[in-house]
């Protein structure tokens, strides 16, 4: 049997995306602001709803009428009136009954359109709370079509919608009196013949408001627009949308809505209270600023117990697995290759999965519309509007959605500056390479108040990432892509508590993919990776690298030079490296490579071994730290699996001083700040471009402004006296 072809169509945040995971099972992010869906997406209801006929529902991205003025609503238009493909069998209208006023414009518009039409009157509950409830057969009498009331949040209703849906395509319906007044009203421009009448009053208000090109016209009806003058295609929009308009308050008056429900949906009234505080021009920037850096520094001190449990699990894995086999390479290849490399990134789940979390908790609230408000103004300065900024935010869990995200934004100069700008973000791949550096070379008991120095710094480097990413902006906005700011207009959600089970679900996708990526392209790496610094082995010790590591170990206390200090003489033995020159890896293929790599990274205070690490990151930032693992692993044997961070901060040049000190920390993660290593998001910036052009500028541009300032911090920071 052909599945029914569900588009499920919608203001933005109406609840759309919960009511398609309700119908089909799945577990797409939902959040409360707009611009979440960017693209359609499919999906068949499941079983259980519908057991006579397969549905296949589509999720349409938010519109709030059929003139799209944004890439995300010419996508929905497409669907909804079949510009590229067939129509849908059936328009699933998804209303808030909270914001019915706001709502109903787009119900017209699709009534004017003539396909199938069923309404799922969302948020009844929240309708309820503020003791305006909606009526859906009163509704459902004005509008002609039939009203199904749902709480997508719950599950409420969903077997009646699908009834709704699976029966209405076999029931003729009648043209009710409000599209019969729509169909009989008398247009400006009357339609050409050979264009369909609702088709025509798009093309009218599409070429009006210029935004043909989203959707395009055929040339048959682009001959037919060029025939009027553009101020009488403009005064037929304007005609339209106030008759539009006029249908809308008429149908609510026919409900029973009163003038005051008009004005302002009574589920705002409580968060204009709340606005008047968390949207002040002054202490709402406070507070914005005092929750984002609170969010940064838990991350840093309130996942540390959980890295500790992992990192000693690690360790537990890699003896018991040198145990049972033995000395050999293949063992060496699951202790220094598998534990060492995918196991050294698994440490910082705990914190991926916290900062997933508190960001998903802002999102679901509705807190993260209120920021894009309170930075408009600095918006404005940058050359963009608020709008931009939701992306921005979205870059530090994601680049990828984040890039996607900007498909909200009109301007296609707008898009394309925001689109760069989100790379500077400091993403949930950059935080295990921050927390590494950080809790490895910093202090990590020393506090500021309530702070740990550790989770300052890691506050810091956020901050450095947004402030770099709105100068970024600010540079593009007055060069290639100069154009005027645009008005910033924004629907503020209401304030709405976090429903627990979808954030956790949400977290716990995310967190899943991270460990996919670990457990698949990552450890995929690190064993090529693994091979390329193991092969050849030293000439002098053929079946491992201890046998060197045993050699050119010297007693700290006899061979130090007199002005080494008392900590450094005291060093424990083990903590004594080999040279470079007897290091194990440096005769394999990979540390060739490192080495040639050396006299550039020497100005940044890296050595060869770091060379790796970042060559490795360019697939992806995390490889960096199962490179970094694999070789200290191979280096030292070590068979025990030391935490990456105590090798770090215990690696030692051969006379005896700290291999990597707190000011080569500092450059490798100013590097780590600016470089734009990874694919999948050059990928994506070129597949939204549709152009090579703007992903090499990103990554070459990032790429030398990373190594520019890390050598800059690392040399500045040696004229002073640090180290």
């Amino acid at each position: 049997m052909t599945p029914l072809r569900v588009a499920l169509a919608g203001n933005p945040n109406v609840g759309k995306t919960s009511l398609f995971n309700e119908l089909t099972g799945a577990r797409h992010k939902v959040g409360n602001y707009a611009g979440v869906t960017v693209e359609t997406r499919a999906g068949a209801v499941v079983p259980r709803l519908s057991p006579t006929r397969p549905i296949t529902v589509l999720d349409l991205p938010g519109t709030y009428s059929l003139t799209p003025i944004a890439e995300d609503e010419a996508v929905a238009f497409r669907c909804l009136t079949g510009a590229e493909s067939e129509p849908p069998d059936v328009v699933a209208l998804v209303l808030d009954a909270a914001n019915l006023a706001r709502n109903l414009y787009l119900a017209v518009q699709l009534l004017e359109l003539g396909r199938p039409l069923v309404v799922a009157l969302n948020m009844m509950d929240v309708a309820a709370e503020a003791g305006t409830p909606v009526d859906p057969d009163a509704l459902s009498r004005a509008l002609g079509v039939p009203v199904v009331p749902t709480v997508a949040r719950t599950g409420e209703g969903m077997a009646r919608l699908v009834e709704a849906l699976g029966s209405i395509e076999h029931v003729p319906q009648a043209i009710s009196p409000l599209r019969a007044r729509l169909l009989a009203g008398d247009d400006a421009l009357p339609a050409p013949p050979v264009i369909e009448a609702a088709r025509w009053r798009w093309l009218v208000s599409a070429a009006a408001a210029a935004t043909l090109e989203l959707a395009g016209p055929t040339a048959e009806e682009q001959a037919a627009l060029a025939a009027h003058p553009a101020a009488a295609l403009t005064a037929a929009a304007h005609a339209r949308v106030i008759a539009r308009y006029r249908e809308v308050d008429a149908l609510l008056a026919e409900i029973g809505f009163t003038a005051a429900q008009r004005e302002r949906a009574p589920a705002m009234s409580r968060s204009a209270a709340i606005d008047r505080v968390l949207t002040h021009r002054v202490w709402g920037l406070v507070i914005f600023v005092g929750v984002m850096a609170t969010i940064f520094s838990s991350i840093f001190t309130w996942a540390e117990p959980l890295m500790g449990a992992i990192e000693a699990l690690i360790g537990w894995l890699s003896e018991q697995v040198g145990g049972a086999l033995g000395p050999g390479v293949f063992t060496d290849l699951l202790t220094q290759g598998v534990l060492a490399g995918a196991g050294n990134v698994l440490v910082f789940v705990p914190q991926i999965a916290l900062l997933f979390l508190l960001l998903g908790i802002l999102e679901d609230s509705g807190y993260m519309a209120r920021a894009a408000f309170l930075v408009d103004r600095l918006m404005a300065r940058v050359g963009l509007h608020g709008r931009a900024f939701v992306p921005l935010l979205s870059g530090y869990a994601c680049a990828i959605p984040a890039i996607l995200g900007t498909r909200t934004i009109t301007d296609p100069r707008d898009r394309l500056a925001t689109i760069l700008m989100i790379p500077f973000m400091s993403c949930s791949a950059r935080l295990p390479i921050y927390v590494l550096f950080i809790s490895a070379l910093f202090p990590a008991e020393e506090r500021v108040g309530p702070f740990t120095v550790g989770s300052l710094m890691l506050v810091g480097f956020y901050a450095l990432s947004t402030v770099s990413a709105l100068a970024a902006g600010a540079i593009w906005k007055r060069t290639a892509l100069r154009g005027p700011t645009p008005p910033f207009v924004l629907e503020l959600p209401p304030y709405r508590l976090p429903r627990l089970r979808n954030t956790l679900l949400h977290v716990y996708d995310r967190t899943a993919d991270f460990v996919r990526q670990a457990g698949t392209v990552i450890l995929a790496v690190t064993v090529v990776l693994w091979v390329l610094l193991s092969f050849p082995r030293p000439p002098d010790a053929p079946d491992s690298g201890r046998a060197v590591a045993e050699a050119v170990q010297v007693d700290p206390a006899a061979d130090a030079p007199e002005d080494m200090s008392a900590e450094t003489a005291s060093a424990d033995p083990k903590d004594t490296s080999p040279s470079d020159d007897d290091s194990p890896i440096i005769h394999s293929i990979g540390g060739r490579i490192g080495k040639a790599m050396e006299p550039v990274l020497q100005p940044m205070g890296q050595d060869f071994r770091m060379g790796i690490a970042i060559l490795g990151s360019f697939a992806a930032r995390e490889v960096m730290i199962s490179t970094l693992g694999l070789v200290y692993g191979i280096e030292a044997d070590d068979e025990n699996q030391t935490p990456l961070r105590d090798k770090l901060r215990e690696a030692r040049e051969p006379d005896g001083s700290r291999r990597h000190t707190p000011l080569k920390g500092l450059a490798a993660m100013i590097f780590f700040v600016y470089a734009c290593q990874c694919m999948s998001t050059l990928a994506v910036v070129r597949r939204e471009t549709r152009s090579w052009k703007w992903p090499l500028v990103m990554f070459v541009s990032m790429s030398a402004l990373a190594y520019a300032l890390a050598v800059l911090v690392y040399q500045v920071g040696l004229a002073l006296g640090y180290t």
